[in-house]
């Protein structure tokens, strides 16, 4: 397990403005343990002495957990598959889910990398709710309607990758629905 890439990460993240604040959240999944960062840290200020340690059911290891730790072990719990997940709050997906305006994959990465995405209906950050709509969602990556995006990967630098293609795809889209909008 490697937490100078799992900082080097968070730092990206915060630096890219992918996160802004205490926004945001990262974990990964090391067998049966989850390495999550801590409840209102700020990713671009992580150290790896900050990050959180859980058990799979939940029971703490070290230092308080994101408020998101329901839906990263819900995660876990039902796909096999992936071992780390990142949730941004991306500005441009966030400001196409108000206007309920489905992100179209027009690059060839974005069809690569994402194939798919989900969607998941305005729910209270942290909420049992809302971590039981993301985790039974098939998708690597998944909107939250006002509020993020969600990227799934078999390692850390899959769900990173992800997270900067539905970076890209999106604020693409976003220009294109505003140059094709008529003029006032």
């Amino acid at each position: 397990m490697n937490l100078k890439e799992f900082i080097n990460i968070c730092h990206l993240l915060y630096q890219r403005k992918y996160v802004v604040g205490s926004g945001g959240n990262v974990s990964i999944r090391v067998d049966d343990t989850v390495y999550i960062t801590p409840t209102g840290s700020i990713l671009g200020c992580l150290r790896e002495e900050d990050v959180s340690i859980v058990d799979m059911e939940g029971n703490i290891i070290k230092g308080e957990p994101s408020s998101e730790l329901k839906m990263h072990l819900g995660i876990y719990r039902n796909r096999k598959d992936i071992n780390s997940v990142i949730h941004t709050h991306s500005l441009y997906a966030i400001a196409l889910s108000v206007l309920d305006k489905e992100i179209e994959l027009i690059t060839p990465e974005s069809k690569v990398f994402i194939k798919k995405i989900g969607y998941v209906p305005y729910l209270e950050a942290g909420s049992e709710e809302l971590a039981k709509e993301v985790f039974k969602r098939k998708e690597d990556v998944i909107i939250l309607k006002n509020h993020g995006v969600v990227c799934l990967g078999k390692n850390l630098r899959d769900a990173y990758i992800k997270t900067e293609v539905v970076e890209e795809v999106t604020k693409l889209n976003f220009i294109t629905h505003l140059l094709q909008s008529p003029r006032h």
